[in-house]
């Protein structure tokens, strides 16, 4: 079934009405794919970053090329420093490519929307592959909101203090975004994603 979904995306995207909503994301389960599917139903066009052997569902997959990779392989290193993990990916290419890829979604994108969890009480970082984009975002100064789906709110992050601050509200949506988040994406984080589309695109 799940094969058929890069098809019916794009049937559904022809009937769209089209805006100017863009959305950079990955095209992967969880968080990429509902920001993707419930962005058709408003119009919103996404552009899912790729690369050779990359396994994802989306509609309209860009893959990138080894001198792309490697660009954004640069951005990885940098955001290692900040986040001081370990880098047992530097033993797979597919999983350094994995992550170098969401460089592009930072880099396309205006603004960062990102669900997942904060790696612990301090709000200053985010769990998992999430983390990745969203550091690099921080790195290059990005409007960056983020969901936690564990605590159920909206933060944004605020640069004169180097953490996150929470929203108290659904973010605005930025035309030019990227939609990304947790493979593992609960009931709380759907409905985040869909809260943010219904309460800024439902009367455009």
């Amino acid at each position: 079934m799940i094969q058929n979904i890069g098809v019916s995306l794009l049937i559904s995207q022809l009937m769209m009405k089209k805006n100017n909503y863009i959305n950079h994301s990955g095209g992967c389960i969880g968080a990429d794919m509902t920001w993707e599917t419930e962005g058709l139903k408003y119009g919103v066009e996404s552009i899912s970053y790729s690369f050779h052997n990359h396994i994802q569902y989306s509609y309209n997959q860009k893959k990138l090329s080894t001198a792309e990779l490697k660009e954004g392989w640069e951005h990885v290193m940098i955001a290692e420093k900040t986040l001081q993990r370990n880098f047992t990916i530097k033993e797979s290419f597919y999983v350094r490519n994995l992550v170098s890829r969401n460089w592009f979604q930072v880099k396309n994108a205006d603004a960062i929307m990102a669900v997942s969890a904060f790696e612990d009480d301090s709000h200053v970082r985010v769990k998992g592959g999430t983390g990745w984009s969203v550091q690099m975002g921080i790195d290059n100064k990005k409007l960056i909101y983020f969901y936690d789906q564990e605590l159920c709110k909206w933060y944004w992050y605020d640069y004169n203090i180097d953490k996150f601050s929470e929203l108290g509200g659904i973010p605005k949506l930025k035309e030019n975004f990227a939609g990304i988040g947790s493979a593992k994406l609960n009931e709380n984080g759907v409905k985040a994603i869909k809260d943010v589309y219904e309460a800024n695109l439902k009367y455009e």
